[in-house]
């Protein structure tokens, strides 16, 4: 299981390594680089559910200027999917206690 170690602006580090891109990361380890963007779709939820997840957090940057469309919020709902929706620091803290004990996904902004 990954362990997001830290994030400053402009940067994560995931089990010891640094990104300087958005991430995503999954409970299963699979890491990935996010495209970069202001807003979280739910064209990008729906992507996500093809790993089956029962929670998505979203860091939504330094400063949370990310925004989630509301559609998502819909989808997620009507999915039975747990969205948690924090600025970056905060988010990687609810990811590593939480896919200690489910199928966990972060979505993680490194800027703004």
């Amino acid at each position: 299981m990954p362990k997001i170690d830290s994030t400053y602006f402009g940067s994560v580090v995931i089990d010891g390594r640094k990104f300087d891109t958005d991430m995503v990361v999954c409970w299963d380890g699979d890491l990935r680089e996010r495209q970069k963007s202001h807003v979280f779709e739910k064209r990008e939820f729906e992507d996500l559910m093809m790993k089956d997840p029962e929670v998505i957090i979203i860091g939504t940057g330094q400063s949370g200027l990310v925004k989630v469309d509301p559609s998502t919020d819909i989808a997620a709902k009507l999915g039975g999917i747990d969205i948690i929706v924090a600025k970056t620091p905060i988010a990687i803290q609810e990811f590593n206690k939480l896919v200690k004990k489910k199928k966990a996904i972060a979505v993680i902004h490194v800027t703004c």
